[in-house]
């Protein structure tokens, strides 16, 4: 047996077959066990940048997000999410690794084609890891290298999907929003589920993208995030509807519903503003409902939504960018590219789990 089959054996069996709610008939998303809460996300403890680009020791599950809404030189649509996990599962240590694990997920989206690709790696065989100066992630021949010591970004990133090869160049002249508190995220109204989580959502990216024998020039934006926590793997987190925004103005928006079985969802967000300023909203102050569903992947998925911020007269409609946007992997959700109009207009990215 090789070291891929017996690790996806030994997620088989760490990650059982997920939850749903009485309630909400939701699912959760990386659930089947209790998470082990003893890495707490605590307000007296911030995000503190930049050291905390690199990976969290105790804590259950962490990912560095990424997604870019590219064009080519003809106008062509290129929707590109790449994502690497890292699960604490120390029961799998072992001579092969020592018991991280990591995951990555590259999803790209022309008109007409969804290109997934996923990989799985322990750390510690050197299939998977991350280094500090300069900062880089890599998972296989997958890699996101920065170009200075400390600094996340301007970056390299090299990935393929499926057939597809990716060289793109990413820059960022904003600075990082932290959410929350100072980076702690709350996920539920009385704060027992947290998240430590920031964003930079002011990416310019640029390079090639070779696919079927031809080299797109392909240029366009960017929104990375990077999340860590023990709660969300809980089996009672039920998942969440998040939406990542780029309004024609230059404002930003990242906003969710969180949804924990047994309580009440819990709706929060972060406007920024052209320069960068955030302003945290809570359940009073944004509203995010579902319009119309669509039917993907046997499932019924909300497709089209109403996100609306009275205070600020902001009230729009979401689409998405076609319907069947699914990610068919280990753990399976919904992940695509969505345009909005209304008051306002501009594209972004909407993540549903749970469904």
């Amino acid at each position: 047996m090789n070291r891929i089959w017996f690790l996806l054996l030994a997620l088989g069996c760490a990650f059982s077959a997920p939850l749903h709610s009485q309630q909400d008939n939701r699912a959760s998303l990386f659930g089947g066990f209790k998470a082990d809460n003893k890495a707490q996300v605590s307000i007296a403890q911030p995000v503190s940048l930049p050291a905390d680009h690199a990976p969290h020791q105790g804590y259950q599950i962490e990912w560095w997000y990424l997604t870019l809404l590219l064009e080519n030189e003809a106008g062509e649509p290129f929707n590109y999410q790449f994502t690497l996990f890292k699960f604490a599962r120390p029961e799998l240590a072992s001579n092969w690794g020592d018991g991280i694990v990591w995951m990555g997920h590259s999803s790209l989206h022309t008109q007409t084609q969804h290109y997934f690709a996923e990989k799985f790696a322990q750390q510690g065989t050197g299939i998977a890891s991350f280094s500090a100066a300069p900062v880089a992630f890599y998972i296989d021949n997958w890699q996101w290298q920065s170009q200075r010591e400390t600094s996340l970004f301007p970056a390299a990133l090299n990935t393929t999907s499926g057939p597809a090869a990716l060289k793109l160049k990413l820059t960022a002249d904003k600075p990082f929003v932290k959410h929350g508190q100072q980076g702690v995220s709350f996920k539920t109204g009385d704060g027992r589920y947290r998240s430590y989580y920031y964003s930079q959502p002011f990416i310019n990216a640029s390079g090639q993208i070779m696919l079927d024998g031809v080299t797109h020039q392909v240029s366009g934006l960017g929104w990375y995030d990077h999340e860590w926590t023990s709660q969300l793997a809980d089996e009672d987190a039920l998942g969440w509807d998040w939406f990542s925004l780029h309004f024609d103005d230059g404002r930003k928006l990242m906003a969710f519903t969180m949804y924990v079985d047994g309580g009440e969802a819990y709706t929060t967000g972060t406007l920024i503003t052209a320069q960068g300023e955030p302003q945290t909203l809570g359940p009073d102050e944004l509203q995010i409902v579902s319009l119309n569903t669509s039917e993907v992947a046997d499932r019924d998925i909300p497709t089209e939504w109403q996100v609306s911020i009275p205070a600020q007269k902001i009230d729009i409609t979401t689409n998405a960018f076609k319907a069947d946007q699914w990610n068919h992997s280990r753990f399976p959700y919904y992940e695509g590219a969505i345009s909005f109009s209304g008051s306002h207009a501009g594209k972004g990215y909407m993540e549903l789990t749970g469904y």
